[in-house]
């Protein structure tokens, strides 16, 4: 829909009292209410068309600007302080040393912006459309992530993870370097790693909601596997497949080695051909709960795999989901109570 009510200047010419300007040239908007027409009870799309502004030197608190549209605006040295920009449209914004503090922008688009030398500290962007050409030397300490959309393509670096509401150049004028990740999806996941008790509480998480899905890929497996991880959602586990590109620090056996080193259980598809390797070298390095199951003769080795690891247990089926399905609960329930077992023994050992 294309907006056809006032614009940036119509809105600024009507509201001109309501700004306040103070000695340093820096213009106060307090709890504007940006929605057009102002009585459809928000029914109907906002109509306002703030689209092409160039806002500089302006703290606008309180605002209420829900699917407004800002689209192809510059925002130089804007504070946004507790405002509501819901669905609001951002595409191809430049945001330069601009702060949105405690702002809403669930469901906002954002696609094509760059933000440079900004603060998004404590901003809610669940479920924004965030495919941006850049983010670099911003905070994103506290952001609220879900859901959010990001490009592959989008540029990220020096994000800053520290609770704060300076900007990046504010450290450098004061000769430090503040911490920082270069993906703001895993910031808050970084952050608790580098705090000592938050990564034990993040550890520990993991470990007991975290299972581990091995499998083959190809001739319906990759399904196989997807249907089993929505399975074990339901039952409140986080499950993980290994179906995305490899670490570059890492080479495949240790990837699948460190993610089970994450899990809970593990949960194996005898029929593929890597995971008889791939269950060896896991349990080489730890002891889990292991779910092992199969439709015809399983390899030969599994006595094995047995003797190494006790807490192994076993689904003979006939290669129907049904029969699959039936038996996993209680298997499930033996994989619960071994790890109890597991963490018994390692209470006794180190305590």
């Amino acid at each position: 829909m294309i907006n056809k009510g006032p614009t940036w200047e119509d809105w600024k010419k009507a509201n001109e009292s309501s700004i306040d300007l103070d000695d340093g040239k820096i213009a106060y908007i307090n709890s504007p209410y940006w929605f057009y027409p102002p009585d459809a009870n928000r029914k109907i799309a906002n109509q306002y068309d703030f689209s092409g502004v160039e806002l500089k030197h302006v703290r606008i608190t309180k605002a209420f600007a829900e699917t407004l549209n800002f689209q192809n605006s510059v925002f130089n040295n804007v504070v946004f302080d507790d405002g509501d920009f819901s669905t609001a449209n951002f595409n191809n914004c430049k945001f330069i040393n601009t702060t949105f503090r405690k702002s809403t922008l669930t469901n906002a688009s954002f696609n094509g912006a760059s933000f440079v030398n900004c603060n998004l500290n404590r901003v809610n962007l669940s479920g924004a459309k965030f495919n941006v050409k850049e983010i670099k030397e911003t905070v994103v300490y506290g952001v609220s992530a879900w859901d959010m959309e990001i490009s592959e393509e989008s540029i990220q670096s020096n994000l800053i993870i520290e609770n704060t509401d300076r900007l990046y150049s504010h450290f450098l004028d004061e000769g430090r370097i503040p911490m920082m990740v270069e993906n703001i999806e895993l910031a808050q996941f970084i952050y608790y790693l580098t705090n000592h008790k938050k990564m034990r509480d993040t550890l520990n998480i993991l470990n007991d909601k975290g299972v581990l899905l091995l499998g083959k890929f190809k001739d319906g497996g990759l399904e196989r596997l997807y249907k089993m991880r929505d399975w074990f959602s339901e039952q409140n586990y986080l499950p993980m497949i290994f179906d995305f590109e490899r670490p570059s620090n890492l080479d495949l056996t240790e990837t699948i080695i460190t993610l089970s080193g994450l899990s809970k259980v593990v949960v194996a598809d005898l029929s593929g051909d890597s995971v008889p390797l791939e269950l060896q070298a896991i349990l080489n390095n730890f002891t889990k709960p292991v779910i092992v199951y199969h439709d015809k003769a399983p390899f030969s080795m599994i006595k094995d795999l047995k003797r190494k690891n006790k807490y192994l247990d076993e689904i003979k089926y006939d290669g129907s989901y049904e029969q699959l399905y039936r038996q996993l609960p209680q298997k499930l329930e033996n994989a619960e109570t071994n790890f109890k077992n597991i963490i018994l023994d390692l209470a006794n050992e180190y305590d």
